[in-house]
């Protein structure tokens, strides 16, 4: 998987409304799989793929980015994951957390962040999909590139480039 588990240009087919290049990710906040608390300005501080999945099936596809990442980019790029889903009311998030704990290895707990109630989503104008939002952000935490795509699509090397910079 690469150091840490768990971001076409915005003019591109796929693409999706965040902040435009160059300016950072609006303010959220989240937990990770142990229940720690974290914020997005924690993104501050060096490049990082940011890997965010809205749809509960979309996990595959997520450690795809992840696994490729190993291939293009420097070990120095952190990864992070990102789960942000509207789950009924009656899936507690202890229950969500667990699901993920059984799909996510236990070295990137902490660089995985969980949202139940979808809020990260809307904070970054995200729709339910099961296909990843991707972000390169840079080491200041401003998205540098992002794309709504699978790791195998052409879009993809917009990530990969903006991450090598």
């Amino acid at each position: 998987m690469g150091a840490a588990l768990a971001g076409v240009l915005f003019t591109a087919p796929g693409a999706f409304a965040l902040p435009p290049q160059g300016q950072p990710l609006p303010a959220f906040s989240a937990r990770d799989l142990t229940s720690g608390p974290h914020a997005s300005h924690e993104l501050k501080g060096r490049p990082t793929l940011l890997v965010v999945i809205t749809d509960k099936d979309a996990g595959d596809r997520m450690r795809g980015w992840f696994d490729a990442a190993d291939e293009h980019v420097a070990d120095s790029v952190h990864r992070q994951s990102l789960i942000t889903l509207k789950l009924p009311f009656f899936v507690s998030e202890g229950a969500a957390r667990g699901k993920a704990k059984n799909q996510v290895p236990r070295e990137f707990w902490k660089d995985t962040w969980l949202d139940k109630n979808g809020g990260m989503a809307k904070a970054l104008g995200l729709s339910s999909s099961d296909t990843p939002y991707v972000l390169a952000l840079d080491a200041e935490g401003r998205v540098v590139a992002s794309v709504h795509a699978t790791v195998d699509s052409p879009e993809a090397r917009a990530i990969w480039s903006a991450l090598r910079r």
